[in-house]
């Protein structure tokens, strides 16, 4: 018992120390937003916001994570027995700890909750979030070159809108070799001469191998479509939580600056910061209003009552999915694998 103590002890101090940076990158964005906007009218703005939009807001969210677990089932395995509905409990449940803890603790968890499900290995769950994430970051740039002609972009985002076309570019041309390539690095991965020379022992080949099958189901043809499907799904959703967010605010922008509204936000919590990032997402949310004529307070108490209605709904549905569940969220074999964050909510 003493050396399980002592382990879950090491690594909660690695977690601390790991995420040191991000809490300093969160006060540094506090302060600027202290010092540079007025915090009175702020609170009187907020105090105006319209309920029935904030309450649109919270549906449109609920949407939008339902899309999201639907689109991560399709990542996964499809002999694996594992439902939607599981998926969702865990989803959520990693969003609570991710959103009260440091060092992406949540992360871990899902990791772990979700490799105990029969047919899942942790190969199978990791390829699934790194292609998430993929998915995520390709849907978010096209969705902004796909509003930027029509918004009125400041001189200061034309920078911003060339690396968004150039890693676009950049993704079509290593999607379409994957695509060429494919039956030669599928036999590739199978080569069992490659294996037996792989520096590392069968559980370890076998983690490897799970994590190339569960890549390739972003490849295969009868998921890709709904993949996709799902994930524009998810993010339209998004766009249109910061839409009538700025309409209960009296926010009179286009539905553009609340696509782009997403992407500068996504972005910028990709960056170290405290749980629930904190500080960077209201930074990152009132620098993108105010090129558009937006007054400070105005901007900020947005990217308030933005943080709250994306943080709060999932937190307390985490909460009371994690109160009704019993099993172990985080094994101490699988704590000492806590690492540096990965891009979102």
């Amino acid at each position: 018992m003493a050396r399980y103590t002592d382990e879950g002890t090491r690594v909660v101090i690695r977690s601390i120390v790991r995420s040191a940076p991000g809490f300093l990158v969160t006060g540094i964005s506090l302060v600027l937003l202290w010092h540079l906007v007025p915090w009175t009218p702020t609170v009187a703005l907020l105090r105006t916001a319209d309920p029935l939009f904030v309450g649109l807001a919270i549906a449109c969210l609920v949407g939008s994570l339902i899309a999201k677990t639907v689109r991560w089932r399709l990542l996964l395995p499809e002999t694996a027995p594992v439902t939607t509905r599981g998926l969702y409990r865990i989803l959520h449940i990693s969003f609570l700890l991710n959103n009260v803890l440091p060092a992406r603790i949540g992360d871990v968890a899902r990791v772990a909750m979700t490799s105990r499900q029969p047919g899942v290995r942790i190969g199978h769950v990791l390829s699934s979030m790194l292609t998430e994430r993929v998915t995520d970051t390709v849907t978010l740039l096209l969705g902004f070159l796909v509003v930027s002609p029509f918004l009125p972009v400041p001189a200061g985002y034309e920078g911003w809108r060339t690396c968004a076309w150039s890693v676009v570019a950049v993704a079509a041309v290593v999607v379409a070799l994957a695509a060429l390539f494919r039956a030669r690095l599928d036999a590739l991965a199978r080569s069992q001469r490659v294996r037996r020379r792989l520096p590392a022992n069968e559980r370890i080949r076998l983690e490897a191998a799970s994590f190339a099958e569960g890549f390739r189901q972003l490849f295969a043809r009868k998921r890709v479509v709904r993949i996709w499907g799902w994930s524009w799904t998810a993010w339209v959703g998004a766009f249109a939580i910061n839409y009538l967010l700025m309409r209960a605010l009296n926010i009179d922008a286009p539905f553009a600056v609340a696509v782009l509204l997403t992407c500068t936000t996504n972005l910028a919590m990709l960056l170290p910061s405290s749980p629930g990032a904190i500080g960077v997402f209201h930074l990152a949310a009132t620098a993108s209003l105010l090129p558009f004529g937006v007054s400070e307070a105005r901007a900020l108490s947005f990217a308030i009552l933005a943080h709250l209605v994306n943080v709060v709904p999932v937190s307390l549905i985490g909460a009371i999915l994690l109160l009704a569940s019993r099993e172990a969220l985080v094994p101490v074999r699988m704590a000492r694998f806590a690492g540096p964050p990965s891009p979102e909510q």
